[in-house]
């Protein structure tokens, strides 16, 4: 029962994807690459979030969705731009290197950063914007009656 519909699964997965690749690649990064992790995250996240609207905890639910996947993939690509582009060993024992950064890939980018990021955009239209679906539901019904009155029409 995944509530993230495909496309909005796909560019959250982007999303988390391309910020790990934009924070991760300079080599002056390296030493920043926990926050970036997490960063990568909470931008996926948000991204689900502004998508959702609300409620809460669907927001948290799609953001945890999106980002466990994502945080897999992350870790893969953050392992390989570590390792090969940045030549970046741990005491020379590659599994070692992999499982840390798998890890905490999966902990920052899927557990903590993907919800959280939906979380406050949630927030956001929770309490900030007080947005609730009343402007969603009001188009849901002047189209509902345009529709029936123009089936009216048609059978006059």
């Amino acid at each position: 029962m995944i509530a993230v519909n495909v496309k909005t699964f796909l560019i959250g997965l982007l999303i988390i994807l391309v910020a790990t690749v934009i924070f991760t690649l300079p080599a002056e990064s390296v030493p920043l690459l926990i926050p970036s992790l997490l960063f990568a995250g909470v931008a996926g996240g948000l991204y689900v979030g502004y998508v959702r609207k609300r409620p809460l905890i669907t927001c948290f639910y799609d953001g945890l969705i999106v980002s466990i996947p994502a945080s897999l993939l992350q870790a893969v690509v953050v392992v390989l731009i570590l390792w090969f582009y940045h030549n970046l060993r741990v005491d020379n024992t590659p599994i070692k290197l992999v499982v840390i950064i798998f890890a905490i890939s999966i902990m920052l980018g899927g557990v903590v950063g993907g919800p959280f990021g939906g979380l406050a955009l949630g927030l956001y239209y929770r309490y900030v914007k007080r947005d609730r679906g009343e402007g969603e539901l009001y188009e849901k019904y002047l189209e509902e009656k345009i529709r029936d009155d123009d089936k009216k029409k048609l059978e006059e």
